[in-house]
């Protein structure tokens, strides 16, 4: 499909929230209710959005301690090196496909997982045969004495959304019999986002951005000496932001994440950065797919 730059905009409000935008809340983000409603719908019939699915913040629901991990790596055969990642990890979260240009160059596939024994989940990865260049580091870290406790409705409203991810406020009402403002304050305690970091839970699309023919979103690998506050600072002037705050790519490598509108741009954006002292682009990796890994939301959730 040709994206233009208002599906963009509806791409980034439903990784926020989902569909779970009030109409004066759309209009403040540039956008309007039916105009976000017909973006969301030419998304899903061009296949751009595969699916929705909820996902689960699974520290403070289970408790304990926890941690956030990222996979870098690149795979002989992404596919099947991501089905046995997945069937070995119990909490996989987000999987990224890449290509790299050049083709052997960046990771191919990353993974965000929640992990209580990332030692041992480590080992494991990097025995995995037809990985290389594996790296496995912790993005956060959680604590939680206690598990959070959800009463038996809130344990419905979230096997309910589990199974109807892609279903808007007003749809909830309806299905419960409820007002949206009772869909509403449950949201507000359960929704996971910057404003309520106790949240639980998020609705997230998966995306196959193979669909777009004038669009990418690309991570630009530089080797370079600047300090990575320095070098976020360089490159906020050509719209670009560090990957992972700038942590380094097999030794060696940063990444710099760039939306790009075609050849032309991803050619301006590359030429920007060589012109930037201390920075030399080495090779560029485009994002392919996102997919959201849910298969065991319902174990979490329980029947």
């Amino acid at each position: 499909m040709v994206l233009e730059r208002s599906d963009l905009t509806v791409i980034r409000l439903l990784e926020k929230r989902g569909l779970f935008w009030r109409g004066e809340e759309l209009s403040d983000a540039g956008i309007e209710r039916d105009d976000f409603l017909e973006g969301v719908r030419r998304l899903v019939d061009s296949g751009l959005i595969r699916s929705f699915h909820l996902t689960l913040m699974v520290p403070p629901l289970l408790g304990g301690n926890w941690v956030l991990a990222a996979l870098w790596a690149r795979a002989d055969e992404p596919r099947r090196s991501v089905s046995e990642l997945v069937a070995r990890i119990g909490f996989v979260n987000e999987i990224f496909i890449n290509s790299g240009l050049p083709v052997n160059i960046g990771p191919n596939i990353a993974l965000l997982f929640y992990s209580r024994d990332l030692e041992g989940e480590t080992r494991f990865i990097k025995n995995l045969s037809g990985l290389s260049g594996v790296e496995v580091f912790r993005v956060q870290e959680y604590s939680f004495p206690v598990s959070l406790p959800l009463s038996r409705e809130e344990r419905t409203f979230l096997r309910f959304l589990a199974d109807n991810p892609g279903i808007d406020l007003d749809g909830v009402a309806r299905a419960f019999g409820q007002s949206a403002g009772w869909v509403q304050a449950k949201l507000d305690r359960l929704f996971w986002s910057d404003k309520n970091p106790a949240g639980v839970f998020r609705i997230m699309p998966s995306l196959d951005w193979t669909r777009c023919v004038n669009f990418a979103h690309i991570h630009f690998l530089v080797e370079t000496g600047h300090r990575p506050e320095v070098l976020s600072k360089l490159i906020a002037a050509g719209g670009m932001e560090l990957v992972l705050g700038g942590r380094q790519i097999a030794g060696r490598f940063v990444g710099v994440e760039a939306d790009v509108w075609g050849i032309a741009e991803m050619m301006e954006r590359g030429a920007f950065l060589n012109r930037l002292s201390g920075v030399r682009v080495i090779g560029v990796v485009y994002h392919q797919e996102l997919l959201i890994q849910d298969e065991w939301v319902r174990r979490v959730l329980g029947t």
